[in-house]
């Protein structure tokens, strides 16, 4: 409270009255000693001191009005004071919250940053370990095929059989339902052939291929395993990268057990979305059916 503007009425008020008090006593010898004697009657002349008795009872009464007034004012300052702790406890509060929007808003922005920046990496190792793909058998006089144009040699080398080839009486009977639908239309062998040239073949490009489904995979796990709320965008950004014979080779692999957990994180974010619905004349999710059986039946399982 500003000093200057304090109100000093009460504190006069009480040092009048302790002055009255004080000076009372040489009034009233002042008075005995200086009348007459037989002109004072004693008993009356202090009754007289009754009216100073109510003034200082009535001053009395009034300094209790005062301090109560003052205690109100005290209390309504203090209400006032409390009021505008509250005010900047609130407004503290609510510039707190902001602050911890903003670091929550800034952590998600470096999270992304960092999850981008290592996805991004990755999916550049990725591309060029594609790009270093070298075809090792080249006919004389003719280029060595590259990067992608190398996987689909290999897609092309894994899968192609010959219609023409004979192999007797089909006996296959862990592919069932499947052999019965393709003897039904006469390609029961063609089918047979294409997978188990996949199954023979595969060992001679097992060191590229592995590499590359292990590249793959890793990257669909980076964004499976993240905090981030937009996977599926960074999973199409892959799958726009993949040509028809990555996605071919990718189906194929994933029916092998070596396969199966690139499988799973495949059909969850549906990389092979745009996969091609044949292979060889053949419907690819019939080849992909024969050789997951297959090779469950080749390791002694169900």
């Amino acid at each position: 409270m500003d000093n200057s503007k304090r109100d000093w009425s009460p504190f006069i008020w009480v040092v009048l009255v302790i002055v009255a008090w004080l000076l009372s006593p040489w009034l009233v010898n002042w008075v005995v000693t200086t009348a007459p004697k037989d002109t004072i009657e004693f008993g009356t002349f202090g009754d007289s001191f009754g009216a100073l008795t109510s003034l200082f009872t009535g001053l009395a009464f009034v300094g209790l009005i005062i301090t109560l007034r003052q205690q109100k004012v005290q209390i309504e300052m203090q209400r006032q004071d409390l009021k505008l702790q509250r005010g900047e406890m609130k407004a503290a509060r609510e510039e707190l919250a902001g602050q911890k929007g903003q670091m929550e808003l800034q952590n998600q922005s470096l999270k992304q940053q960092m999850f981008e920046q290592t996805f991004f990496n990755l999916l550049n190792v990725f591309n060029s370990y594609i790009a270093d793909l070298v075809q090792t058998e080249v006919l004389e006089g003719g280029e060595p095929k590259k990067g992608r144009d190398q996987l689909e040699e290999i897609c092309k080398e894994l899968t192609n059989a010959s219609r023409k080839v004979r192999h007797g009486p089909v006996e296959m009977d862990p592919l069932g339902g499947i052999i019965e639908h393709f003897r039904e239309l006469g390609d029961e062998e063609y089918l047979v052939a294409v997978v188990q040239r996949f199954q023979n073949r595969y060992i001679e490009y097992a060191n590229d291929l592995n590499s590359y489904f292990r590249l793959l995979y890793n990257l669909i796990r980076l964004v499976d395993e993240s905090s981030i709320n937009t996977k599926k965008r960074y999973v199409d950004i892959l799958r726009a990268q993949l040509s028809d014979s990555e996605l071919l080779l990718i189906a194929l692999n994933s029916e092998r057990p070596e396969g199966a957990k690139l499988k799973e994180r495949a059909t969850r974010y549906n990389l092979l979305k745009h996969l091609p619905k044949t292979i060889n004349d053949l419907p690819t999710v019939d080849v992909c059916k024969a050789i997951g059986v297959l090779s469950k039946a080749e390791r002694g399982t169900d």
